[in-house]
């Protein structure tokens, strides 16, 4: 038979709870987020200006 806390910690889907985020590693997910957005801004200026060839030709 299952134990106790391993009833608790399920839920009806299925899934067990996952603990919230600590602020630090939710804001480093931010900068990174946010750094990769920036470098694929620039990457679509880049491909738009002709700079970066997709086919060269």
């Amino acid at each position: 038979m299952a134990d106790e806390n391993e009833s608790r910690l399920g839920r009806p889907d299925g899934h067990r709870y996952d603990a919230p985020e600590s602020d630090e590693s939710r804001v480093s997910k931010e900068w990174t987020y946010a750094v990769l957005g920036i470098l694929v801004l620039v990457l679509l200026v880049l491909i738009a200006t002709g700079t970066v060839q997709i086919f060269p030709g």
